[in-house]
Formats: structure tokens, sequence, C-alpha cells
């Protein structure tokens, strides 16, 4: 860390301290101990300091003797926050004594010298000392108050001194460039210049950006560009601008002056922007341009709102130019393209190695001589292997080897640093331009592997926990974090990288590098035999289970601010023995990850980690946890996903700073007197008693709740107003809330029933409600209105005395209605649509689903259409008779009865369409013998008519697929399941015959079909499958005599015959020759091929 990182997280760290413990409780609380004035002294002294700090941020340059005090300052801060949090933590200790009326009370500062008292030779277990402890705590804080004045002076002296003072020139790059071929970026040079010549763009001046990280090539492409023959014809004038970090209004107008000038501009030493911005519109009006504007930063020292100010004034004169005039921006930063309003932003990554190789040849001989030997070939390869892709790094190193010819002295280069020693201050510039929680949370990341692929959520609690983000009143700590990752994500330091449906974020490899420079004397991780010698200044370390043995009596615990242990993720976590000397002396510890370690109890040394604030021991084999975990007050993050546990230790309610609690939903459902968690993120689920500990009013006091949130047995609520005190119109974060009363109960109070409901009003941000078991007769008043405009999903289940449904279709944003089991609803009638909404009745629901409703008879039609539906599912409902119109954007249709999926109502009909026809895409028919029978009713006859889009056939008979109206459409078919025949033992002729009018089949899954002793024998001549599933058919022993198509890429095998397993084996199987061919081969959950390439 250099001289100006450590002045810039010096000043951010005094500033943590004071917003975090400087607080009125905790002067108070001092007071009453009598360290008051010791504090005051500590306040003062942090802002002389802080004060120093200010006075150097002016100054261009800092004298290297400061770095040495420098260095001190960084320590004696981390030894302040130590301080002050253990006195935060005695003040809560004494609170949590106060408020235990089965426990005596100690002393407010009792546990401070808890740890010396230990080490005297008291036990673990015994209670706090009572002896001098204001003495001792106060001869603490005088000697913490001698260091920072001490350090204060010192680096208030050594800023005096003179200063050498550095060359503050900018590294200005120019559009000069030999035109050639540019290596590994020829598609991006062709789809850069076909987008700059477009006149295509609404807008007469577009902005085109070049983002990617320092080094990466950005400048490189558009001099590449800008010089190409097609540009230089396309536009009238052509400037190209330099821009660097200090954004200077009046230079950079006077340069693009200069530069769309046919002759030099004569500005007279004009310093007026208006002048220049005037002439600047004269020079250009009605010309197509285009303007280069290279290295374009963001400064965090102004609002976004500010930048865009500046450069809208900036680039005013631009407006007037021709129609298909371009401004190409080249950034490190997606932000500063965002800020200009980008229509097409270019993002560069590493180059291939062969790229990188043939860079360096290129740059080291000219286009006649690349010729090498191999031995050098092959070295120079190995070097192109360690340059990250980076362009920059491949012209360092043909600088360095341009003049060398031996062999040795070609390895000296593969084996030195000296390139990256080149490199790193060039990537180093867009460290510095981060602000100093950046710094911090960048530097963290460097404890986990190269290519480590971070979870958001986890890296922002860790954050958290050191303290590296700074809350704000008006959001959430999490919000903040999330903010932070954007930003270093648009700042070119994370990628986001997507697998199922899930973000992570991977730091490229060259700004990885980086974070191990920059995080070199507080960063550190053990594993990849990339072990040194710790220092002592090491605050967070990170050590892979391979390398345990490494962890000795020479590495400085006491320090230790993080210790995550690692294992590889494809891995299953391995029992790890941690060595006893590391967790008997991590005393300093905010984050502990033991997950992979599979240790069976929590170790007895974790009592002293009394600032411990996140703490992972999910995965492990713990089965019951001590009580002294509900003594780690500042404790945030508590994971025990995986855990068996039977129970939490009972006074968890202490935890009053937890906010993440990660356990199986029945132990989190356990906690007595949640409330006080009040900082509590997530509860899945809540269980209402009568006792006042797991009382509706818990649910009060927990206003940050957010996610999902599950109440059980409401009946338990005593009164409305104690329903009302849970507050659940406050929880604005919640997006689905599940309220459940117990099913059929005895006894009911109707009224008492719905002022409970109109009590438990949700936040009108709900995106999703479900209501089940209620027995009242009454809809709540906010299911009457448009109160939840945002509700999306709606759920009503045994709610039995329900005889009116609300005005659902009024709910302007609903999207799907599930009604299941409403014993009393005979018909939905005009009440259902609402009459107040200006909008049409459910304009955007999409799916309906009518589940044993017994006594349902009809839903009335009202005259509007649900022009969005798509889905309807009808099952158990043997009384309904009628339904709205067949919506024209239906594409799936399910009907069943009990115990099954599919269509048995036949006799439904639905009212004449008004619309167009609907376009069914998915059919399911299953157990329905009397529909297959009755093909002429009237819904078979509305449905089947509107079959054009049909692709998907799900069915327990193949004789749907003899249905005239289906066969003519038999050649669309993509997709078909064939489930649970239970009396099919083989394919007679007639349904081979089918199977091959199936030209477009893709998959074929053949399930549940207990007695099917053989596949169809056509099966070799479906020339279009992709995919075959064959699961469950115990009583299938082989594959077809003839191989299975060429065009199979996949096949998965699973619960059948175990002699088609045998017949299957790779190599050596009877019946492997047949898919032999096939790129993915599955059988019984084991992959016995894998030749798919990525992302197929």
């Amino acid at each position: 860390m250099d001289i100006s990182s450590y002045l810039a997280v010096g000043g951010w760290f005094i500033q943590v301290i004071f917003d975090k413990y400087l607080s009125y409780k905790l002067r108070r609380w001092a007071a009453n101990c009598g360290i008051d004035h010791e504090l005051d002294r500590l306040r003062v002294a942090l802002l002389r300091t802080q004060s120093v700090l200010h006075g150097t941020e002016l100054a261009p340059t800092l004298p290297h003797s400061s770095l040495p005090w420098m260095q001190e300052l960084r320590d004696v801060m981390y030894h302040a926050e130590d301080l002050l949090d253990k006195l935060e933590y005695n003040r809560l200790h004494h609170e949590m004594e106060e408020s235990s009326a089965n426990e005596s009370s100690s002393s407010p500062i009792s546990a401070f010298m808890h740890s010396r008292f230990r080490d005297q030779g008291a036990p673990a277990s015994s209670p706090e000392p009572c002896w001098d402890r204001s003495t001792q705590v106060k001869n603490k804080m005088v000697d913490l108050l001698e260091r920072i004045e001490q350090v204060a002076s010192g680096v208030s002296e050594a800023l005096s001194l003179p200063r050498n003072i550095r060359s503050n020139n900018r590294n200005i790059m120019t559009s000069s460039i030999a035109l050639g071929k540019i290596i590994g970026r020829d598609f991006k040079a062709q789809q850069l210049v076909t987008t700059l010549t477009s006149s295509q763009d609404e807008n007469p001046v577009s902005v085109v950006s070049i983002v990617g990280v320092g080094g990466i090539g950005k400048t490189a492409l558009a001099q590449h560009v800008y010089n190409d023959t097609r540009i230089t014809e396309n536009f009238n004038v052509r400037m190209w601008i330099s821009v660097t970090h200090l954004f200077d209004e009046l230079r950079i107008t006077k340069e693009m002056l200069e530069s769309a000038s046919s002759s030099r501009f004569r500005h007279d030493g004009t310093t007026s922007f208006n002048r220049l911005q005037v002439a600047l519109k004269a020079r250009l009006a009605s010309k197509r341009f285009l303007l280069v504007l290279d290295d374009v930063w963001n400064s965090d020292n102004t609002t976004i709102a500010i930048e865009e100010e500046n450069w809208r004034k900036l680039l005013a004169p631009l407006k007037d130019g021709a129609k298909g005039s371009k401004i190409l921006l080249t950034t490190r930063s997606s932000m500063v393209a965002e800020m200009l309003q980008s229509s097409y932003i270019i993002s560069l990554e590493a180059l291939l190695v062969n790229d990188c190789w043939s860079l360096i040849k290129s740059s080291m001989f000219d286009e006649t001589s690349h010729n090498i030997n191999s031995q050098l070939e092959n070295i120079g390869r190995k070097i192109a292997e360690t340059l990250s892709g980076l362009p920059l790094a491949a012209k360092v190193v043909a600088r360095h080897l341009k003049h060398k010819h031996s062999v040795d002295e070609w390895k000296q280069v593969l084996q030195r640093n000296a390139v990256w020693e080149e490199i790193m201050p060039i990537l180093r510039t867009s460290y510095d331009n981060l602000p100093p929680h950046l710094k911090q949370c960048f530097a963290y990341c460097s404890i986990f592997p190269r290519d480590w692929e971070f979870e958001a959520e986890q890296l922002i609690l860790q954050w958290i926990a050191q303290g590296f983000v700074r809350p704000d009143a008006c959001r959430r700590v999490e919000d903040i974090g999330m903010e932070y990752i954007n930003n270093l994500c648009k700042k070119s330091f994370f990628t986001v990288q997507k697998k199922e449906f899930v973000s992570y974020y991977v730091i490229p490899p060259v700004i990885y590098k980086l974070a191990k420079s920059v995080a070199a004397e507080e960063c550190f991780r053990i594993g990849d035999d990339e072990w040194i010698r710790i220092p002592s200044s090491v605050r967070h370390l990170s050590v892979h289970l391979d390398s345990l043995s490494a962890l000795d009596d020479t590495i400085p615990y006491k320090n230790l601010r993080t210790l995550i242990f690692l294992n590889s993720r494809t891995v299953a976590p391995i029992k790890a023995s941690i060595p006893q000397v590391v967790l008997n002396n991590v005393r300093s510890l905010r984050v502990l990850d033991l997950s992979p370690c599979m240790i069976d109890k929590l170790p007895d040394s974790i009592r002293q980690c009394v600032h411990l604030r996140y703490l992972n021991i999910s995965s492990t084999m713990i089965t019951t946890l001590p009580e002294f975990l509900c003594k780690l007050y500042h404790l945030q993050v508590l994971n025990l996903a995986g855990c068996r546990l039977g129970k939490l230790p009972s006074r968890m309610n202490n935890l009053i700073n937890l906010r993440h609690l990660t356990a199986a939903n029945q132990i989190v459902s356990s906690v007595t007197d949640i409330g006080r968690l009040k900082y509590l993120q997530r509860l899945p689920i809540f269980k209402v008693t009568r006792e006042q500990t797991q009382s509706i009013v818990q649910l009060g006091y927990l206003l940050e709740l957010q996610g999902s949130l599950q109440i059980r047995n409401l009946e338990n609520i005593n009164t409305p107003d104690e329903a009302k005190e849970a507050m659940l119109c406050k929880k604005g974060q919640l997006s689905v809330l599940q309220l459940m009363w117990a099913p059929d109960l005895d006894e009911v109070n109707t009224n008492k029933e719905e002022d409970v409901l109109e009590a438990l009003q949700p936040h009108e941000n709900l995106k999703r409600l479900d209501i089940m078991g209620w027995m009242g007769v009454k809809s709540p008043s906010w299911l009457e209105n448009e109160w939840l405009s945002n509700l999306k999903h709606i759920f009503l289940s045994g709610c039995n005395a329900w005889e009116q449904l609300p005005p659902l279709g009024q709910l302007p944003s609903i999207k799907t209605i599930w009604l299941q089991r409403l014993k009393m609803l005979r018909q939905i009638g005009p009440e259902a649509y609402g009459s107040g909404s200006q909008q049409e009745p459910f304009h955007l629901l999409e799916e309906l689903v009518l589940d044993d409703m017994s006594e349902l008879n009809e839903w009335l039609w009202s005259g509007h259409t649900m022009r969005n539906l798509h889905n309807v599912v009808i099952k158990d409902c043997s009384k309904l008779k009628a339904l709205p119109p067949v919506p024209p954007n239906l594409t799936e249709i399910t009907t069943a009865r009990k115990g099954y999926w599919m269509p048995y109502h036949h006799d439904v009909k639905f009212a004449p369409a008004t619309t167009a026809r609907p376009s069914v895409s998915s059919l399911c028919i299953f157990n329905c013998p009397l529909l297959l029978a009755r093909l002429s009713s009237p819904m078979t006859i509305e449905i089947t008519a509107s079959f054009g889009l049909l692709r998907s056939i799900i069915t327990d008979q193949m004789i749907i697929l003899k249905c005239p109206l289906l066969r003519e459409r038999l050649e669309l078919i993509e997709s078909l399941d064939i489930q649970d025949c239970s009396e099919i033992t083989s394919f007679s002729a007639d349904d081979n015959d089918i199977l091959l009018q199936l030209k477009s089949l893709q998959s074929l899954c053949i399930s549940g079909c207990n007695t099917l002793r053989s596949l169809p024998s056509t099966l070799s001549r479906i020339k279009s499958l992709s995919k075959l599933v064959l699961w469950n058919c115990p009583a299938l022993e082989s594959l077809p005599e003839e191989p299975l198509p060429l065009s199979i890429r996949k096949i998965e095998v699973a619960l059948c015959h175990p002699l088609l397993k045998e017949r299957l084996k790779k190599e050596h199987g009877v019946d492997w020759p047949k898919i032999a061919h096939i790129p993915w081969v599955e059988i019984d959950g084991e992959i016995l091929q894998q030749k798919l390439q990525i992302g197929k």
C-alpha cells in the first residue's frame, strides 16, 4: 500500500470509528464506568489526526519519509477500533445482564479484562473478575492516546519536510498508429467500423464506447479504427482528444477546436469557455464528424448528476453536427459509458494465448521475420500464458525479448516479475481512482483464489462485518453493499457470470494480480503453493485445507480480522483438524468461516472472539451449539445451513445485532422473543402461540424483514389489536406473505376471524399473497380496493366459509389466481371483476387454477376477455359447467381428477369466443378415457380447432396421436412425453407409423411405463431426435436392434431394468455401440460420456 492509499484509508477509518463507536449510548455508559474523560480525550485525538490527514489532501506529493508513520497510523487505528469495539461489547453485555431476571447483574466492564484474568489461571468458564477493572481500562486508553498523539505528530512532521515533486505529465495518447492487422481484435474492429459509419441512429450525434481494464487495448483499437480508410472517407472532420483523469473542460474544448481546424486554430490565449464553445459550434455546424475521447474517467468525488452536467455543457456545441456524427470514447468504467448515454458498447476481453504470442512476435520483429527456433517458441508460449491475455503486457514482454537471443535469457524473462513491475503502475491508476471504501472492498477479495466465483450476498456480508460498508439511514446496508459491487463491475474490477440463473462475480485475471499487489501487506492466502512468509501486518487470511500444515506459531494470529478456510468447490467437505494454536489466538476476528472443515463441535476458544460479526459453520457435523454463542453480541451473520441441529441455544434472542440467521425453518421458528432481533432480514416461518414470547406482537419489532414470510397458527391471535401490532403494513421489503390458520377448527368466531384478517393488512409492495384456512365470510377492505397495486400472485385455499370472492379483477398487476378448496363458493360472478378500476378486469392475468372446488358450478362471463391468459388448470371441479371464452393467447390447457394431473372435465363448456382463436402450444391429457372417447365434445372442438402452434404433447395414451384433428399437425410436434402407460408392453405397428410422422420431434421421454419391454423399432429413423429420456421403466431390458440416430445429443436412462444398465456399460456393454456416438450419456445419474460443447 502506498502513501496516498494509507492517507485515504486512514481518514476513512477514523470516520468509521466516529460513526460506529462514539455514540451517545457508549458515552453515557462510559460516564457510569468512570472512563468518560478518557473517551473524550480519545475523540479529540482522533479529530486532530483526522485534521492532519485532511490537510494533506491538496498536496501534489507526499514525502517517502511519511510511509513508516502512515503504517504506524494504520496499526494504531486498528487498535483503537478494537478497544472501542470491546467497550461496546461490554456495554451490550451489561445491557443483556440487566435485562435477564434470572441472572445476577455484573459490572458493565467486567468482561473487558476477562481474557487477562483467564491467562492468569482462571478457567474459561469462570465468572468475570471484579478487581480494579476501571483502572486497567483507563490505562489501556491512556496508552492508546499516547500512541495516537505520537503518530499524529510524526505524520505532521514528516509531511512538513521538503518533497521530491514528481512529474505531473499525463500519459497522452495520439491518433497516430501504423495501420495494419490488429491481432485478436479483427472482429471487434469490423464491428466498430460498421457501427461508426452507420446512419441509422435516430440522434444526429450518437455515442459509442469501448470499455475494458487498463492495458486491454482500448486505445489501440480506437487508433486502428480512427485511421481506417472507411472512417476517413465517411467523416468530414475527425478529432482525437486524450482526456485522462483530470476533467479540464477548457483544455478539451481548445484541443477539439485545434483538431477540427484544417490549420492550427489560434485562440489568442483566450480562457473564455463560452467563446471557445461558440467557435467550436460554428466549426462543426452541419459537418459529419468523429470525435474520439480517449481514456475517460469518472470522479468519485462528485455526483453522477454533476458529472453529467459537466459533460453536457462540454459537448453542447456538437449537437448541431450533421446526422451520422459519432463520439467514440474509451474508458475503464461502464459507468462513464452509461453516463454519456452510449448507444453501443464494445467490451474488450483478454486475448487468447495464441493471439498474445502472435502479438509478442509482431512487436519484436517486422512483418517478414517472425522465425524463431522451437526452443524459444516453447518458452515464448509459456511467457504468453502468464500474461492474462493483456496486450500491454505482451508489448512489454516483446521489448524485453527483442534483443535477447539465448534460451537462458528468455527463461529469465519467464521467471522474473519485471514485466508486471512495469505494467502494475498503469493498472494501479484504476485502483488509485477508487474511493477509500471501494479500495478496502476490492483489496479484501485477494484472499480468495484466482477465478473465484463470488456470491454477491456472502461477499457483501463479509464486507459489512469488516466495517467496509458505511451505513446510511435511508437504505439497508446490504443494498449499499450491492451498490459497491455494481460500481466495481462498472469500473471493470469484476465481471458477471451467470450459471443456472445465478449471477457470480469474478475478478479478471489481470485485475486479480492488481488485487494481490495492493493488498500485499494485509491480505494473504495460504494454498496452491503460493504461501510465503506472512508479515505482522496481516489482517485477512484464507487457508486451503490442503495447506493446514503451514499454520504454525510463526503467523501473527492476534491481529487477524478474517480467517476463512477454503476447499475446492467441486470437492466434498473433508474432516479437518484445525491447529489449536490458531483458534487460541484469534481474538480480533470479525469473519470466521469453518464451513468446509466438517467439524463436529464448535471450538470452545470461539467464546473469546467478542468482535465476531460473521460465523459460517454450514454443512458441518455440528449437532448442538454451546450457550456461549449467545454472548457474541456483535454477531450479524450466523450460517447453520446443512447442520444437523436439534435446537438452538436458549438465549438466541441476546444476539441483538443479528441480521442473517440461516438454518432449517423449524429451527429458526423456535427462537423465542425473536422481536429482540430487530435487524433480522429474513424469517421464513413464524408460528404464533398464545405465549407472549411467541405471540404475533413479536413481528412488530422486525421492521427490516424481506423476502418471504409464512405466519402459521393465526387462530392463536387473541384480539384484532394484537394482530395489528404485527405491523405487516410497515414491512415494505416483504415480497411474499403466507397467512395460515389451522384447518378444520371445531369452534370459529367468524367476526373475530374477519377482524383479525383486516388487521393483518400487508404493505402495498407485496408481490404474492397466500391465505389458507381462514374461516371468515366477508373479505377484508384491503382486498376490496386497489391497495395491493403490486400484487402479482394470489393463492386462496381452504377458506371454507368464503361465499363470494373479493374483486380480484381490479388488482392492477395480478398475473396468477389459484383457488383451492373454497367449499362454499358456488359461483364466480360480477363481484370478482370489480367496478372501481378504470382498467379492464384481469387484463394481465396469465394463469388460472381452479383446484378441488367441489361446489363451483360456473364462472359467469362479464363481457371482458382475459386477453393475456395462457394457462388454465381445472382439477376436481365436478360441478363446473361453464367458463368465460377461450382467450386468444391460451397456450396450455390442463384438466384432471383427484390423484391425476390432467383432463377429465369433458362436460365443461367455454363461452363462444368473440376474438381470435387461441394458439395452444402445449397439450396435457392424463386419465381421461371419456374425453378420448368423446372427441366431438364442445370443449374439444373449441380447443382443438386452435392447435396451429401445438408443439408439445404429454399423455398416458398413444391413442391421442390418432385424433383426426391432431394427425394433420403431427409434423410440427417437437416434444412428446409418454408417461404412466401402465398397460403398454410394446409399441404397435400403428404406433411406430405415427412416430415416423413426427418429422420435427426433438425430445422423446418415456417414463413410468411399468410393463414396457421394448422401445419403438422405428426409433433409429427419427432423424430430428436430439434428446431421449428413459425413466422408471423397470421391465425395459434393451435398446432396439438398430443404433440410435446420429442426431441424438443426449440420452438419460434411470430406474430401468438392471440388465439395461449392464448392456449400456461404457466400452463393454452389448448396447454401448448403439449410443457411443452420443455426446452426453447419463445412466442412473452417472455421466459416462460428456463431449457437449460449452453452452449446448
